[in-house]
């Protein structure tokens, strides 16, 4: 993100005023949502995704507490969340689990003595599918950790997210989210190794078109622990235990845990769910190979394709998708300047991400928001329609 320096300032000077203490000595921490063009639904099966930060997301303003206590304000939701650091793991509910499980994880790392914060909380786009949970996480464990001197390495702070993300929050999320919102470079492409937790920056092939990303807001929020994305994890490790004890293996915890090649001749074998789940993650592995290669050669229309090709997947193996981002998806299909779309995020509401034409970007966001109201007009009253650009990872101002 590079946030507005107006904005960051008024979020500065709010925060100064309620702790009582100068604006300069107020923190402030940027945290980029994502966009996942593709590796849908595969992070957490150990299998390759790809990602991108982008220019909205989280921005958290704080001062170090005199004393142990976390003590927060939201500008987009009601009410204000406060608890003792010791207590950080006894729960909480909506906003407040968020701010609870990155203290909670932090714990064993605080001093002695350790310090909360007062911050107060701004993020650019609620309602799922850009990675908000995963952005916040982060933004909290980077203000704890400055307040209490704690260096934390960039993956320290992918599997830290990841943890609050699925013992706090409940939702059995792979690495794709925090370490795209840590690892995020302006202008480059991010591709994950999710087993190792590893990253490196992409640059696009020379000769490349020049694109623009569009993020389409359905009007319909969701929170990932409340649809059946859980259970789709569930399908998945139980047909790579199914694989790995047919084959005479090890048991093993996910799909990306077992070759390619066994998964492949074996497919056919598991129960109809479970295959279409293993199909979705070997095609889905597939196009993050082709998708890196086609990238590196500046070839977005290829790109693109496969980001079509991975939606389908998703819809037809994964059976995910939500009737309003059905809709959506064969909106952008349909429209030209388009060069490829699917789900962000899960996929059971929030929002969709294209590749768009540069030229005809302007054209193609106002065509997509007029043919979806014209086609559910309900939920079309909150959609919203957003051209990004690429952004850096989380960090400290």
């Amino acid at each position: 993100m590079q946030p507005d320096a107006e904005r960051v300032e008024r979020r500065r000077i709010a925060v100064a005023r309620w702790a009582k203490v100068p604006a300069a000595d107020v923190g402030v921490v940027v945290s980029p949502y994502r966009v996942c063009p593709l590796g849908a639904h595969v992070d957490h099966q150990h299998g390759p995704v790809l990602g991108v930060g982008i220019d909205l997301g989280t921005i958290l303003t704080f001062v170090p507490a005199p004393d142990a206590t976390v003590h927060l304000e939201s500008a987009g939701f009601a009410g204000e969340v406060r608890f003792e650091l010791s207590d950080a793991a006894a729960g909480g509910r909506g906003w407040e689990r968020y701010a609870r499980g990155a203290a909670a994880v932090l714990a064993d790392r605080l001093p002695p003595r350790p310090r909360g914060i007062r911050g107060s909380i701004e993020g650019d786009l609620p309602g799922g599918g850009l990675s908000s949970s995963a952005s916040v996480l982060v933004a909290y464990l980077l203000a704890l950790a400055d307040a209490n001197g704690l260096e934390l390495s960039p993956e320290d702070l992918v599997a830290l997210a990841r943890r609050a993300e699925n013992e706090f929050v409940g939702v059995q999320s792979g690495v794709l989210d925090p370490a795209s919102v840590v690892g995020a470079r302006r202008g480059r492409l991010l591709e994950i190794d999710t087993r190792e937790t590893r990253w490196r920056a992409l640059e696009l092939g020379a000769g490349a078109r020049d694109v623009r990303l569009l993020v389409v807001f359905c009007g319909r929020a969701r929170t990932l622990s409340s649809t059946p994305f859980n259970l789709r994890v569930a399908e998945c490790r139980s047909a790579a235990a199914r694989i790995a004890d047919r084959a005479g293996l090890a048991p093993v915890d996910a799909l990306g845990d077992l070759p390619e090649t066994l998964l492949e001749e074996r497919l056919e074998e598991l129960p109809q769910a479970e295959r279409g789940r293993a199909r979705h993650f070997l095609g889905e592995r597939r196009r993050v190979r082709r998708g890196v290669a086609a990238w590196q050669h500046g070839d977005l229309v290829e790109f693109g394709r496969l980001m079509f090709d991975s939606c389908r997947s998703s819809i037809e193996n994964y059976e995910t998708g939500s009737h309003e981002q059905l809709e959506l998806q064969r909106i952008l299909a349909d429209t030209p300047g388009v060069l490829g779309s699917r789900f962000s995020g899960a996929g059971y509401g929030g929002c969709n991400v294209a590749l768009v034409a540069a030229e005809r970007a302007g054209a193609v966001r106002e065509r997509v928001l007029a043919e979806y109201r014209e086609a559910l007009p309900k939920p079309a009253a909150d959609a919203r329609a957003f051209l990004v650009e690429s952004a850096d990872g989380a960090r400290v101002l």
